[in-house]
């Protein structure tokens, strides 16, 4: 199976899982949840969500500089989704942290 497969696998599952216990690290949890989460589940949740949607990013757009993986630490994405998820209680997770990747290629794009 190549690697385009098993991301699009990852991406299905993912999306699949509406346990509330089991979304903490591998599903999509909905706002209320993530504010839940402690910030260890909120990091692991965010690396295994955005560094393979990081990765068909970086393939699709080709940008000179991919400006996620210079990130230090997952700290700048766990506050936008924090602040994301406090202002669209009906939301999901996962919609904040691809806002916080768009955004991240949008600043590399205009600079």
């Amino acid at each position: 199976m190549s690697i385009r497969h098993n991301v699009s696998l990852f991406f299905l599952l993912s999306f699949l899982s509406f346990d509330a216990n089991c979304q903490n690290l591998f599903g999509n949890p909905n706002c209320s949840d993530w504010q839940t989460l402690s910030i260890d589940k909120k990091i692991t949740w965010l690396n295994a969500y955005l560094v393979p949607l990081n990765l068909t990013n970086v393939s699709r757009k080709k940008p000179k500089v991919d400006k996620f993986s210079l990130l230090t630490s997952l700290n700048p994405a766990v506050l936008y989704v924090d602040g994301f998820c406090a202002s669209h209680s009906d939301d999901f997770a996962a919609v904040g942290a691809i806002r916080f990747l768009d955004e991240l290629t949008l600043e590399h794009q205009t600079n």
